[in-house]
């Protein structure tokens, strides 16, 4: 079979193999929120303060009998995060930021972010992981329930920002390590060039 091509544009397997690659990489939401009416309905109630697990639960109850109307709140963190950079991320983000800020009970002010010894400032990094040019460089955060009741870990690689969204059996550094160890186990070498640190992660060393 020949390889298809513009008329007057001869074939060149490295052009095509970038454009492969790059359609490859591009974000895409989850599945369900191809629907325009979900994805819609999600941004709303974002908007709105509302975190994705009320979300998640108003979809249930709206459509208690059809089950394609209803989201987990997994699939709407993974939706804000491979959404390309841009005014509608940044709103939807700092809407979710607010949301969580909100619901922050008071008891929680002890446990504030503080600085971890040996570790790399974003703004040191190199050069490449700015430019998206070099996959293996990760951004990672931990998403906690009420009272620190319970966390889930997401993971997003800058270059073709894949999404890993890790289980978390508490909220300590030693369950973090143990959800990202077991979740990135089945990555490449070469795609965990970078891993993040931060202080719910201060057993990264190990």
């Amino acid at each position: 079979m020949r390889p298809q091509h513009n008329a007057g544009h001869p074939y060149r397997a490295c052009t095509a193999q970038i454009q492969a690659a790059a359609r490859v990489h591009q974000p895409r939401r989850p599945r369900k929120l191809l629907d325009p009416w979900l994805w819609a309905s999600a941004q709303t109630h974002l908007k709105d303060g509302c975190s994705p697990e009320q979300i998640a639960g108003h979809l249930r109850r709206a459509s208690t009998a059809d089950m394609r109307q209803h989201l987990s709140p997994e699939t709407i963190y993974a939706a804000l995060y491979v959404l390309p950079r841009g005014t509608l991320r940044s709103e939807l983000l700092a809407a979710l930021r607010q949301a969580r800020k909100a619901r922050q009970p008071l008891a929680r002010g002890t446990a504030r972010r503080g600085q971890l010894p040996n570790m790399t400032p974003i703004v040191e990094r190199p050069a490449e992981v700015a430019s998206r040019t070099v996959p293996g460089h990760w951004e990672g955060d931990l998403i906690k329930g009420a009272r620190n009741g319970s966390a889930v870990g997401t993971l997003v690689e800058r270059t073709t920002r894949l999404v890993l969204l890790a289980k978390m059996n508490g909220t300590d550094a030693r369950s973090a390590r143990e959800g990202f160890t077991k979740k990135l186990r089945h990555v490449p070498a070469l795609l965990r060039q970078y891993l993040p640190k931060g202080t719910d992660l201060s057993g990264y060393t190990q």
